[in-house]
Formats: structure tokens, C-alpha cells, sequence
């Protein structure tokens, strides 16, 4: 019998975006998903364009957050509003491209991996994979200390076993809290696996799209999080330093 996935899609001022990224789990060839919205306060339309949606398919469930508390914590009450043996993820100005789910559980299910994430690449007007970019391709196998090296786990990428977050959650006290529970896992002996095909299309910009900020944020993580000492934390920054500017090359031809 196939697993429900619960898709968790916090949303804060999304109303531009919003509705492609519901339609594009809408159309997944898997079909026994929910997909739970949380509006983290928004002031625009997001929830009406949620709304519209939860009326036309019983399987979009809309959640708001009484007042705004971030993307970690409303990640965090889908993760236990959830009810399925999978979770997923998707921010609300991203997208999946068709069949992503049923390619991604089949992957997990043949694997027996705890997480997996997918190849990505940016999306154009056409919400369609970018030409004019390279897409970012992920490894078979991900180990905690090649983490350390390369964050390769796009957030919106990813499929866990619920099981699997037990004990673990987001946490707002880091700028990318999404890496540091992906690096919690595979501390902890989580198997993490990567599916090395485009399945994912991210918008551009983003805040992991100021890099000099973003490299502060990843010291804090480092240090802080994962207590790395000041001798580890700076071997890795270099890694840090040497695939940031690798991207920035790629994406400047």
C-alpha cells in the first residue's frame, strides 16, 4: 500500500507565488499526499489564494499561525500537524516538477534511506528548468562530514521519514535552519541520499543569496550548533568559501 507524504508549505506573503507552487504538487503523479499551508501571519492575499484551493481539494488543509513566528516554527507545526509515514517540503515560491513525488518514495523505498533530496535548478518566466544555468546535481550517499564541506540538500528538495524526525526539529535560533536539522540527522546516523535528477525548481533570489551574510550565518552554525571547534569550523568555512565562489563563476557565464 503507498505511504501518505504530508507536503508542509509555510507561507508569509506569497500571494504572487503561492498558487503555482499548490498547482504544482496538485498535478504529482502520486496522488495520496496532504498538503498542509501554514501562513505565518501574512497582510497580503496569501490566504485567500490558499483558501481557494482548500475549497477545491481536500487534500490542500490551511493552518495560521496566530501571529508570525518564522519559517522554522511553522515548518515545525506542520511537522506535527502531519499525519503521514513521509514528510516533505516545499517553500511558497518554489516549485516540483511533475512526477517528483512518485520518483522520490519509489527512490526512498528502493534505497531505505531516512532522507533523500533531489538535483535543482532555478526556474524561468515559464516556470520551467533555466537554460541559461546549471542545474545543481546532489551524490548518491551523503555523509555528515561532506555535509559539513557542501550544503547539497535544497531545502525544498526533500522527503524524510517522519520516524526520522523524532527528537529533531528546526530551530529558529539559526539563520538556516534547515541545515542544521539536515546535519542533526546525519550526526545522529540518519541515512541521507541524494536522487540526481532536476526535480525541483527554485525562484531566484532568496536568503541564502547574499553570500557574504550566508557565510556568517554558516560559521554560526559551525560553531555554535554543531560545536566544531575553531580550528574545524575554519577548515570547513574554506570549503564554504571555495563552493560559493565556484557558484558565483558558473552562474556568471
Amino acid at each position: 500500500m503507498d505511504p501518505l507524504i504530508s507536503v508542509i508549505m509555510p507561507a508569509y506573503n506569497s500571494e504572487n507565488t503561492i498558487g503555482r507552487a499548490i498547482q504544482s504538487v496538485l498535478v504529482q503523479t502520486y496522488t495520496k499526499f496532504e498538503l498542509l499551508v501554514i501562513d505565518d501571519g501574512s497582510i497580503d492575499n496569501t490566504v485567500e489564494v490558499a483558501e481557494s484551493f482548500a475549497k477545491a481539494d481536500s487534500r490542500v488543509i490551511l493552518l495560521k499561525n496566530a501571529q508570525n513566528l518564522g519559517v522554522a516554527e511553522s515548518r515545525n507545526l506542520g511537522c506535527r500537524k502531519a499525519r503521514g509515514e513521509y514528510l516533505s517540503f516545499l517553500d511558497s515560491d518554489d516549485i516540483w516538477f511533475k512526477g517528483k513525488l512518485e520518483k522520490q518514495i519509489r527512490f526512498m523505498q528502493n534505497k531505505d534511506c531516512d532522507l533523500s533530496c533531489t538535483a535543482y535548478s532555478f526556474i524561468n518566466a515559464s516556470n520551467e528548468p533555466s537554460k541559461n544555468e546549471r542545474a545543481y546535481m546532489v551524490p548518491e550517499t551523503i555523509s555528515y562530514k561532506s555535509l559539513l564541506k557542501e550544503n547539497v540538500i535544497g531545502c525544498s528538495t526533500v522527503m524524510l521519514r517522519a520516524a526520522a524526525l523524532a527528537g529533531h526539529e528546526f530551530d529558529k535560533a539559526y539563520a538556516h535552519e534547515d541545515y542544521a536539522l539536515w546535519l542533526n540527522l546525519a550526526k545522529s546516523g540518519k541515512a541521507l541520499c541524494g536522487l540526481n535528477e532536476v526535480l525541483t525548481g527554485y525562484a531566484h533570489g532568496g536568503r541564502s543569496s547574499n553570500k557574504l551574510k550566508a557565510g556568517k550565518n554558516r560559521w554560526i552554525i559551525y560553531r555554535r550548533s554543531q560545536k566544531l571547534s575553531l580550528v574545524k569550523s575554519s577548515y570547513y568555512m574554506l570549503f564554504y568559501i571555495y563552493n560559493a565562489l565556484k557558484k558565483y563563476k558558473s552562474m556568471s557565464y
